[in-house]
Formats: structure tokens, sequence, C-alpha cells
């Protein structure tokens, strides 16, 4: 994806220069992993909310999502496949089930 030498990035999901609630949007991406199987999970700080993308995708899967969240920021893939956050705003770690769906 990525080629030795280059000065640009390309934007792999998301817009541009837009925020929104929508499948396609992010407001405040914080982290990025990805699983061993090529998916891409984005922590969306703004909406409380995990997104899967494939990569190519033009919209994503939200996978963990809770009202309870409070200014999330690291993400993380355990050994068993669970998704790790840091939820900040709370001073907790919380854990989704491997893959949320």
């Amino acid at each position: 994806m990525w080629e030795r030498g280059a000065s640009a990035g390309m934007t792999v999901a998301g817009q541009s220069g837009v925020s929104g609630p929508w499948s396609y949007q992010f407001n405040l991406p914080t982290s990025i992993t990805f699983d061993q199987y090529g998916y891409m999970y984005i922590m969306d700080s703004g909406k409380n909310r995990i997104q899967r993308w494939w990569p190519g995708s033009d919209f994503g899967t939200t996978v963990a999502s809770s009202a309870s969240l409070y200014n999330p920021r690291g993400l993380a893939i355990d050994p068993l496949g669970n998704l790790v956050l840091a939820d900040c705003s709370n001073h907790r770690a919380v854990s989704f089930p491997g893959g949320c769906g």
C-alpha cells in the first residue's frame, strides 16, 4: 500500500476534512490496530465507537460501542482476539469480545 520513498499518503478510511456519524465518517479517530485477518479497527473517540474496516472498503462497521464510554483513546487486540481500549475519562480499561460482530 505504501511505496518506498513516497512523499504523500492516501486516505484509507473516512473522508478527508469531513466528520460525521455515518459508517464512512469519523469524529476524532485516535487509534488504529489490525487483526490477523487484515481488518483495520479504528477508535472513533468523538462517537465512542470502534469501527472495523476491510482494506479498500468504502465504509466501516461499528463493532463496539457503549453509552458509558467517555473519551476512549488507546486500542489493542489481546492474544485472545478481544478488543481492549482505554476509557480515559472514566479511568478504566474496557474489553469487548473478539471480532465483536
